[in-house]
């Protein structure tokens, strides 16, 4: 039942949503927008990107000030764009690009980026590509998980990493699968080896293929660095960013180098600095309490339905999903200061669900959230862990039993 209450709380953050919407674009229309900025060394503020120099230093404009931060000090700047490409490259690293498929060889994959220009990949470095994506943003980001958990890149239900594959993988309309080697992309057909024997496959008829992951480049970032998200919802992670007042260019750890339009960056991400997410630690427990007998895990940087996160009109790419009753706990590291995260049911709900969020340092509660329903704003959590030995994150029933109760904790981190 909806109660007459709860109307404010599910329909505020889709109008503030559509205020901020429209602000950026003014703010475009006149210059750079102003989009929110969270950063380990200060309270959150709106600012546009001004400029990134070879350092990683990063200057931004708010109102009439000018302030800079170390890539290192950056959790996010802005939110990614949804992808809505007809195509799109899936790289090793977690990257994807919005980009056409021309041609391949056992050797390089040949795109056409509206905003990177013709780029060859060494297949070293691309995961897979998806031809015809589903239309659904939650059935594209499940076709995405099936593609990386084949390569040993995600999650099954037990928790457990997914076996690796040792051959090139195809998904057809139909949903049949085939393994074996792809020799060739030309036109509009794939050559494809199979133990049968030598098949050629229309791409009308391929909804998605991966490489064989055993020849997947592991190569990453080191140090601080920055995941960049674009217009178009290309991301990538970049080993070097420089952005001025004309261009945005980002250099790949294999030593690819791409450039764009200053303009097209709307989403940055800071990786490897202060801000250590806890989706990237190993936990020391995890246990869930079903409401009835359905058992739930837990999932990294995805809502326990398999689908990126996303709460209050917007996504994220860091963050925890968890089901009520669950708790999760992790080893604390002498360094951290503070715990961070936003709180919120995921959209994937439509507005229902409901849990409240409790935080512990060893065994003290440090933290214990109001009711929060599906539809409200992401509720910000900062919590002290100084001196304490284990974190833990607990999801509790609110009301309605465990009725789609998928808690997200966004962007969930420990800051030194």
């Amino acid at each position: 039942m909806l109660h007459r209450a709860s109307l404010p709380s599910q329909i505020f953050p889709m109008l503030l949503a559509g205020l901020l919407v429209a602000c950026e674009a003014r703010a475009s229309a006149g210059g750079p927008a102003a989009r929110q900025t969270l950063a380990t060394s200060r309270p959150p503020f709106s600012a546009a990107l001004v400029a990134v120099d070879r350092q990683g230093k990063i200057s931004f404009r708010s109102g009439d000030e000018l302030r800079t931060l170390p890539l290192a000090e950056l959790v996010a700047w802005g939110a990614p764009s949804e992808m809505t490409a007809r195509s799109q490259v899936l790289l090793a690293d977690g990257g994807v690009l919005a980009a056409e498929i021309l041609s391949s060889d056992d050797e390089r994959l040949r795109i056409d980026s509206d905003l990177f220009g013709s780029l060859e990949l060494p297949l070293e470095f691309v995961l897979g590509a998806i031809f015809h994506p589903p239309a659904d943003a939650r059935r594209r980001d499940q076709l995405v998980a099936r593609l990386r958990e084949g390569a040993g890149r995600g999650r099954v239900d037990d928790g457990e990493a997914a076996p690796r594959q040792n051959s090139d993988r195809l998904i057809l309309e139909n949903g049949d699968e085939l393994t074996g080697t792809i020799a060739a992309i030309t036109g509009n057909v794939l050559q494809f080896k199979t133990p049968a024997g030598p098949v050629e496959i229309e791409l009308e008829r391929l909804v998605a293929l991966s490489f064989n992951p055993s020849l997947l480049s592991d190569a990453r970032p080191r140090g601080a660095y920055c995941l960049v998200g674009f217009n178009d919802g290309s991301r990538v992670a970049a080993a070097s960013l420089v952005v001025d007042k004309a261009s945005a260019r980002v250099t790949l750890p294999g030593g690819l180098e791409w450039s764009t339009e200053a303009g097209a960056v709307t989403f940055l991400q800071g990786l490897g600095g202060k801000a250590q997410y806890l989706s990237d630690l190993p936990e020391e427990s995890y246990r869930h309490v079903p409401y009835l007998s359905l058992s739930w895990p837990f999932e990294r940087d995805a809502s326990v339905g398999g689908a990126s996160l996303r709460a209050g009109g917007r996504s994220y790419v860091k963050g925890l999903g968890m089901h009520s009753a669950s708790r999760l706990t992790f080893g604390l590291n002498p360094k951290s200061l503070r715990f961070e995260a936003e709180a919120a049911i995921d959209d994937e709900t439509d507005g229902r669900g409901s849990v409240v969020f409790r935080v512990f340092v060893d065994d003290r509660e440090a933290y214990k959230s109001p009711v929060i329903r599906g539809g409200m704003a992401p509720t910000p959590i900062s919590v002290d862990v100084r001196g304490g030995k284990r974190l833990s994150l607990i999801v509790d029933f609110a009301e309605r039993g465990d009725e789609l109760d998928r808690a997200d904790w966004l962007d969930a981190r420990l800051v030194q």
